[in-house]
């Protein structure tokens, strides 16, 4: 990822010195390989584009930078892996989860895994209450009455991107209620 005449190691110390410049040059030489390597991990185009600009943003924001002392480009790299496979795992335990409760909705457990269902179904039950009023509110809508993003919305009268928001806090607070699962 090393441009032909673009020193790095100034380009850091730039940016430790607030350079808005040396941010954009670094953004313009270094976001689309960052892209492809997210893509490489993601498979999912918008995805990658999200994880990159998420990490732009918090690298100027935060002032994430200041926290690099040598390698700047590498970094970056490390940065959008580690983002990847967070992605990666929350998307993973979601797939897990998805499967847990069409599992029990669907009826598909066995005779043998009833009582432990049981019980796990009432510690998930446990959980949900725990949430806040309109996060459990749109997770039962969405996992339980299998209602689109879109059709939550227009019930409750608020837009599908605040009901992701609802979706992110109310699994944020099971996967950490339900941790020890």
């Amino acid at each position: 990822m090393q441009q032909e005449g673009l020193n790095f190691h100034t380009l850091l110390e730039r940016l430790k010195a607030s350079d808005l410049d040396a941010f954009d040059i670094l953004y313009t030489h270094t976001r689309e390989r960052l892209f492809v390597y997210a893509f490489s991990f993601l498979r999912d185009e918008a995805a990658a584009q999200d994880l990159v600009q998420d990490l732009f943003s918090d690298f100027w924001e935060r002032k994430l930078f200041m926290d690099v002392h040598s390698g700047l480009v590498n970094y970056l790299v490390r940065a959008v892996r580690n983002r990847s496979l967070v992605i990666l795992k929350k998307e993973q335990n979601l797939q897990k989860f998805k499967k847990l409760f069409d599992d029990m909705e669907g009826g598909r457990v066995t005779i043998d895994s009833q009582l432990e269902n049981q019980e796990l179904r009432r510690e998930i039950e446990a959980a949900i209450n725990k949430l806040p009023p309109m996060p459990a509110r749109v997770f039962r809508l969405h996992y339980i009455e299998k209602l689109s993003y879109s059709k939550i919305a227009g019930i409750l009268n608020i837009t599908p991107s605040t009901i992701s928001n609802h979706m992110t806090r109310a699994l944020k607070s099971l996967r950490e209620s339900l941790k020890k699962i």
